[in-house]
């Protein structure tokens, strides 16, 4: 293999970003600087599909991500077929990418015969894949062996229920996620997007810090709010999070970086000290 830089035996990530997106864009940037600043022993893969992720969402963008997903797979098996080890592969998807991850295992699996290791989806697009069937099939938990989700901004422009091996829940999974605008009204603003882009943020960070995000297994957020044990069963967001994973996991994050509270983090309810008087 004769790509610069580009070592077989190193983990691969393969990033493929959201609707109407550019590679030059905050949300590829971020992770992808993470990845090559932090972890300088992993090859990174950026999908760029930004000339059929643009136009109209339901007639376009959405209908591409099977076609792009299929021709995704089509390259990796070619790069798994020269030498890149499958099992050192992660595909990570973000918004409407997570959907073209899932494509893009899926065909892996049917046409190949190749399993993918590792799949992150970061806040799955909501419209026109949820519920199932509702158009097009969205990513789920048999996409590969182990799927997590990071869920930021559900029932929003998120998907709205469960959809992998292990699906993170943090302050809630939902709008408005801390530090974010509560008056956005205006769609695909910055402002209006703040809380689904919270989700390549945390990873981001977790790529940096691995143990910036600890969570807690729990039903529901409420119940996790009232867990007296959270750190049962505790399993880390992100980056390194255990491929044994799975159900619901929810933790609280702060308002600005560095998001991760550690520890405290699944202890939404803890008070910190007041320092003693001498």
């Amino acid at each position: 293999m004769d790509i610069k830089g580009f070592d077989k035996d190193k983990p691969v990530v393969f990033y493929i970003h959201g609707f109407i997106e550019l590679a030059q864009q905050e949300s590829v940037q971020v992770i992808v600087n993470a990845y090559l600043e932090a972890r300088p022993d992993t090859n990174v893969i950026l999908l760029d599909w930004s000339n059929m992720s643009h136009g109209s969402y339901l007639v376009n963008a959405a209908r591409n991500t099977k076609k792009v997903g299929a021709a995704a797979a089509d390259n990796l098996n070619k790069l798994i077929e020269m030498g890149v080890h499958i099992e050192k592969l992660h595909v990570i998807g973000h918004s409407l990418g997570s959907h073209v991850a899932g494509y893009t295992a899926r065909e892996l699996k049917n046409r190949y015969n190749k399993t993918v290791k590792r799949l992150t989806a970061l806040d799955p697009a909501f419209p026109a894949f949820y519920p199932d069937g509702v158009m097009m099939q969205h990513v789920t938990e048999t996409d590969a062996e182990f799927v997590d989700v990071i869920h930021t901004d559900a029932g929003g422009y998120g998907a709205p229920v469960r959809t992998g091996t292990a699906d993170f829940w943090p302050n809630g999974g939902k709008s408005i996620q801390p530090g974010c605008p509560r008056f956005a009204p205006i769609p695909l603003s910055d402002d209006n997007l703040c809380s689904h882009w919270r989700c390549w943020r945390f990873y981001a960070e977790s790529v940096r810090n691995p143990e910036a995000f600890p969570a807690s297994p729990a039903d529901s957020y409420q119940k996790f709010r009232t867990n007296p044990t959270p750190e049962a069963g505790m399993v880390y967001m992100g980056y390194g999070c255990d491929p044994n994973a799975q159900g619901s996991y929810y933790l609280t994050t702060n308002a600005s970086p560095p998001f991760g509270k550690g520890m405290d983090g699944i202890y939404p309810k803890r008070k910190k000290e007041s320092p003693k008087k001498a």
